[in-house]
């Protein structure tokens, strides 16, 4: 939610609540709260999966069912995302088990980025960033998103 700031001045300080909820006949988890820059109502609603998806053996986080690309945030997000994670895991006031958690959110993360690259190829289609955010992210790094690159960085992260 952080990666998308409030509409009316771009703060992402908001005290969310949370609940369960239901759109259009789909269960849903709800959170709102007002920014903390402006006061202005923020919402977010998101669908759940018809089934939960467990962690993958040996994993310690997992994000989607194995074999179908993200509809929550597009490849661009999803190695930014990343990123934030792998970068937070080295702050010099990240405990080791602070750490370890943050390298193993941000596979899970770079593990989604790759289902976006079809099998047999180099790198992930146009059609895998549909955020102005992602775009973005993937105009500023196009390399970033070659197969290669996305196994080698989830490979220094030393899990999975």
């Amino acid at each position: 939610m952080d990666l998308h700031g409030c509409p009316e001045c771009q703060g992402v300080d908001v005290a969310w609540a949370d609940a369960l909820s239901e759109q259009d006949g789909v269960l849903a988890r709800r959170y709102h709260g007002s920014c903390g820059g402006c006061g202005a109502a923020r919402e977010f609603v998101f669908a759940l999966p018809a089934r939960p998806t467990p962690p993958r053996p040996g994993a310690a986080v997992t994000f989607g069912a194995d074999g179908e690309t993200s509809v929550l945030f597009d490849a661009g997000e999803w190695v930014e995302i990343a990123d934030m994670m792998a970068l937070a895991a080295e702050l010099p006031d990240t405990t080791a088990a602070e750490a370890l958690a943050w390298r193993a959110t941000a596979v899970a993360c770079f593990d989604e980025a790759l289902k976006f690259v079809p099998a047999g190829a180099a790198e992930a289609p146009d059609g895998a960033f549909w955020s102005d955010n992602g775009r973005a992210f993937r105009d500023r790094f196009p390399d970033r998103f070659r197969r290669a690159v996305l196994e080698e960085r989830r490979a220094a992260l030393g899990q999975g």
